[in-house]
C-alpha cells in the first residue's frame, strides 16, 4: 500500500494522463499503437507497475458493483458541454457546476480513481490530493481535487477508446480521433464496445452522486453526437465556439505542454501542427452535420467572446430553455464563482502570417460561417518575430 502510494504520487506519475489506466488496458495500448520510444520506458515501466498493482482493487469494485452498475439506469438526461479545446467548456463546466442539482466527475476520480472510486474512494483521493491543488497545465487557473474533469479522462483510463489515447501516443493521434471520435470504420462492434465503455462511467458518476442530473464537459464528443443520441435520445447540448484563430495557438500550446508530461513517443512540431488542423477541421465538420439530430429544444450554442461578462444571462437562457429548476437557488453561488475569476487573464500568442493563411485556408468555412476575423494581438509584426510562441 505504501510502495503502491508513493510509486502513484511519484515523478513519472505526477502528471500522466493514464496513471489510473487499468493493467490490461495499458498493455493493449502499448501493443496497438506500436510501442514507446527508449526514452520514455522509464515512464511506461512506472505506469505498468502502477497499473498492476491496483488489479486488486479493480477486482474488488468490480466484484462489489458489477450488478448495481449493469441493473442501474440514467433516468434524467444528461446535459453535455462541448466544443473544440480551449473554447471555455472548462470555465462553463466549473460555472455550472455550482448548481447542487448536478452530477459530475471529479478529479480524484477521472485521473486516479477511474475504476475504484466506488469501493476505494479514499485510496484514490490520497494518491490525487498530493498533487492538488494546482495551475491546469494550459493555463493559469487553479484546480482542485473535486474540481469538475472531463470523463473523456475516465474514458482512457479504463477502455482503450479513448482519444485521449493519443497523448501517451502522439504519433497516432489522427488514427485514434478517426477511430473512437469519427468512428470512420463503421465499425459495429467498436461502437458498442465504446457505448458500454462510455456508459459504464456514466453509471459510475451517477452511483456516486445519488442520481443527480449528469453535466458533463468533453470537448471531442462534439464529433459523437448521433453516437451519444443513440444512448441518450433526448440530452440536452451547449456548445461553445471561439474564434478560430485563438483555438489554433491554444491549443498548440495546450497539446505542447500536456505531450511533454504524458507522451510516450515523440512526435515533430509540424506532425502536431498538421494534426491539430486536421482534428479541429473533421471535429467542426461533423459536428454542423449532426447537430442537425438533434431537436431544436435540446440545443444552445453559444459564442465564447459574447459569454464573458453576460455569463448570468446565459445562464438564465439555458435554465428557461432546459426547463431546469432552482436557478435562482444557484444563482448566488454563480456570481460568486464569476467573481472569483475576475483576476484570470487569458494567454497570450503571436501568430506568423504563414500559419495565418494556413488557417484560413484550412479553416475558412467557420471563420466565414461565425463571421471571425485575425484578433490584432495574434499578429506577428516584425518585431515580435515570426513564431508562434505564449507571451
Amino acid at each position: 500500500m505504501n510502495f503502491l502510494s508513493e510509486l502513484m504520487i511519484g515523478t513519472y506519475l505526477k502528471d500522466s494522463t493514464l496513471a489510473a489506466s487499468s493493467f490490461m488496458n495499458l498493455i493493449k495500448l502499448f501493443i496497438v499503437n506500436g510501442g514507446i520510444d527508449r526514452e520514455y520506458l522509464p515512464k511506461a515501466l512506472s505506469l505498468a507497475m502502477a497499473s498492476f498493482l491496483t488489479i486488486p482493487y479493480r477486482v474488488f469494485e468490480q466484484v462489489k458493483f458489477a450488478r448495481k452498475l449493469a441493473e442501474l439506469q440514467i433516468n434524467l438526461p444528461p446535459i453535455f458541454i462541448i466544443g473544440h479545446h480551449r473554447s471555455g467548456t472548462t470555465y462553463f463546466h466549473d460555472l455550472m457546476s455550482r448548481d447542487p442539482n448536478f452530477g459530475y466527475l471529479e478529479h480524484w476520480q477521472g485521473m486516479r480513481g477511474s475504476e475504484i472510486f466506488l469501493s476505494s474512494p479514499e485510496l484514490a483521493k490520497h494518491w490525487t490530493n498530493s498533487n492538488y491543488p494546482r495551475k491546469r497545465t494550459s493555463d493559469e487557473i487553479m484546480v482542485l481535487a473535486n474540481s469538475p474533469v472531463e470523463e473523456e479522462f475516465a474514458l482512457a483510463n479504463s477502455s482503450p477508446y479513448s482519444f485521449y489515447a493519443s497523448l501517451l501516443f502522439p504519433r497516432n493521434m489522427k488514427k485514434i480521433f478517426q477511430q473512437f471520435v469519427l468512428f470512420e470504420d463503421d465499425n459495429e462492434q467498436i461502437k458498442t464496445q465504446w457505448k458500454k465503455a462510455y456508459t459504464t462511467i456514466l453509471k459510475r458518476i451517477v452511483l456516486s452522486k445519488k442520481e443527480k442530473n449528469l453535466l458533463l464537459k468533453n470537448p471531442v464528443n462534439t464529433a459523437r453526437i448521433k453516437i451519444l443520441l443513440e444512448i441518450f435520445p433526448d440530452a440536452k447540448f451547449i456548445y461553445l465556439y471561439r474564434n478560430p484563430y485563438t483555438i489554433y495557438a491554444s491549443t498548440i500550446q495546450l497539446y505542447t505542454r500536456i505531450l511533454a508530461q504524458s507522451a510516450l513517443q515523440n512526435i515533430t512540431e509540424v506532425e502536431l501542427e498538421e494534426n491539430i488542423i486536421f482534428i479541429y477541421q473533421q471535429m467542426m465538420q461533423k459536428y454542423l452535420v449532426e447537430k442537425n439530430y438533434i431537436p431544436p429544444e435540446n440545443l444552445i450554442e453559444i459564442r465564447y467572446e459574447d459569454f464573458i461578462g453576460n455569463e448570468i444571462i446565459y445562464l438564465k437562457r439555458i435554465y428557461t430553455q432546459f426547463k431546469l429548476s432552482d436557478f435562482e437557488q444557484s444563482e448566488s453561488e454563480f456570481k460568486k464563482y464569476i467573481d472569483s475569476q475576475d483576476r484570470y487573464k487569458t494567454n497570450k500568442y503571436i501568430l506568423d502570417e504563414e500559419t495565418i493563411t494556413k488557417i484560413t485556408e484550412q479553416w475558412r468555412f467557420t471563420i466565414e460561417k461565425w463571421k471571425y476575423d485575425v484578433p490584432d494581438e495574434l499578429r506577428a509584426y516584425p518585431e515580435n518575430g515570426s513564431s508562434l510562441e505564449s507571451v
